[in-house]
């Protein structure tokens, strides 16, 4: 399944470090069985960020991301209908279109 996040930061400096930890967890391959980051987009103003995930389960990325992530900011998660989505890794873009 797929998985965006939208982090309002309520703490720069916390969300951070945070982002500094996860980061190499990413490009070292070093993520808990299960879960794959995909994009992750900052706001210029460091106010809000977005993340896209692949997760076998919402819940098994909320145990991860949560303790890391809520004490610099107030995370909305959900999972997205990728039948309806485009630009998905492994999803061509016709087949979205073919939907709308």
């Amino acid at each position: 399944m797929f998985v965006a996040i939208h982090h309002n930061i309520t703490d720069p400096k916390k969300w951070e470090e945070t982002t500094s930890q996860i980061g190499p967890m990413v490009e070292q391959g070093k993520l808990p069985k299960g879960l794959k980051a995909l994009s992750y987009l900052p706001s210029t103003d460091g106010r809000r960020a977005d993340c896209l995930w692949e997760a076998d389960s919402l819940d098994n990325l909320k145990r991860f991301l949560e303790p890391l992530t809520s004490k610099a900011a107030k995370n909305e998660y959900f999972q997205i209908n990728a039948e309806q989505a485009f630009g998905l890794p492994g999803h061509a873009p016709e087949h979205a279109a073919a939907h709308r």
